[in-house]
């Protein structure tokens, strides 16, 4: 007799198509029919799903309806019980309240992944969400963190056993995030509307304050003009609340000659890659961003905020430019860093592809978790 498949609980503030939310679908697709997967959003938005390969054995839920701590505590509870899952999957501060519901009811196979902070902790943590954390993280069973620094933070300021810990970096899938041909460039630029040899600066990133895009926004339309006429174009892929301000200011700060394209949020990415000749992040914070290891995968230069383990990402040699983050005149450096990199990209990107696929591979990520999962359903 067959034994049963394992049935994984996955509790998210949002499973829309974000960096945690890609990631846990890269997962559930890697692990295959080794699990049964159910999914639930705390605020149900489940846009995420949608890329999952339907023959996994996937369903979604609905969330609790409600904000309310003490709602959200029973409604855990009973979903629990309801569902009696072999393995609790739960993801950062915004399924907090289901990360103590576990602990209040000693759920013993649990594992939560922390992944960074919003702008509200960009500077230092809450000190009420500290303690939450330092009273519930210590007690499950394992700790995933994707950077060096929350590693630092796990063990010192949440206390959490190094046997009860794991960093993971994250990883991509270096065959579907690779350099393209001219033709794949040409065809989406030509569908955007941006000509063939256009200055074209990317980002894939959420419209959210933490993403500080304005700084991009600003420091593009600063770029001085290009001698040979060319005119500089500007590709945001994301989407959140800050799409409007985002929208009020690039009609405000057009790139010199081009225009700023807010695609919102795109399942192709790798032809959008495809059509930059420079990817950007100007976080306030950060971790170990996806999207940058997409971006270095597919071969593109980097400018980037110097937060988080972006610098030791990118490793030694480098492939682009850091911009120390509050630095006073941090969109003068942004600029200027801009335009060396479109200048002179040199080889930067082919050593920033080779680091992602000797360091950074979806495999060695996958292989990770499948470790830590299955050691978690033991306990």
């Amino acid at each position: 007799m067959r034994a049963p498949v394992p049935h994984a609980l996955h509790i998210f503030s949002t499973f829309a198509p974000a960096g945690p939310e890609l990631r846990a679908v890269e997962l559930i697709q890697g692990l295959g029919t080794e699990y049964r997967h159910t999914i639930v959003a705390m605020d149900d938005c489940l846009d995420a799903a949608e890329r999952l390969d339907p023959g996994i054995k996937t369903r979604t839920l609905p969330g609790p309806g409600s904000k309310q701590t003490t709602r959200v505590l029973r409604w855990t509870w009973k979903l629990l019980e309801r569902e009696s899952p072999d393995l609790l999957l739960t993801y950062n501060w915004g399924a907090f309240d289901a990360v103590l519901a576990a602990r209040l009811k000693r759920f013993p196979q649990h594992v939560h992944h922390e992944d960074g902070f919003n702008l509200d902790e960009a500077e230092g943590e809450i000190p009420r969400r500290r303690f939450l954390r330092r009273l519930a993280l210590p007690r499950v069973q394992h700790l995933i963190v994707p950077s060096t620094h929350l590693e630092q933070l796990a063990r010192q300021s949440w206390r959490v056993p190094a046997q009860r810990l794991s960093l993971v970096p994250n990883g991509v899938d270096t065959q579907r995030f690779c350099p393209q041909e001219k033709t794949v460039r040409d065809a989406l630029r030509r569908e955007l509307g941006i000509p063939a040899n256009a200055r074209v600066v990317g980002s894939v990133a959420g419209y959210r304050q933490v993403k500080c895009l304005d700084r991009l926004i600003r420091s593009c339309a600063n770029l001085p003009p290009d001698p040979d006429g060319r005119a500089t174009h500007l590709i945001l892929i994301g989407d959140g609340p800050e799409r409007p301000a985002l929208e009020t200011l690039a009609a405000s700060h057009p790139s010199p000659g081009g225009k700023v394209h807010l695609l919102g949020f795109r399942n192709d990415l790798p032809k959008f890659y495809a059509a930059m000749d420079v990817f950007a992040l100007t976080s306030a914070s950060e971790q170990q961003p996806i999207s940058l290891l997409e971006a270095m995968a597919s071969g593109l230069p980097t400018v980037c905020t110097d937060v988080g383990d972006i610098k030791a990402t990118l490793g030694e040699a480098g492939q682009g430019a850091l911009i120390e983050p509050n630095a006073s005149d941090l969109e003068v450096q942004l600029t200027s860093a801009l335009q060396r990199v479109l200048d002179d990209p040199a080889d930067r990107g082919t050593q920033g592809r080779e680091r992602v696929q000797t360091t950074y591979s979806s495999q060695t990520m996958l292989a990770a978790y499948r470790r830590i999962y299955e050691g978690a359903m033991q306990a």
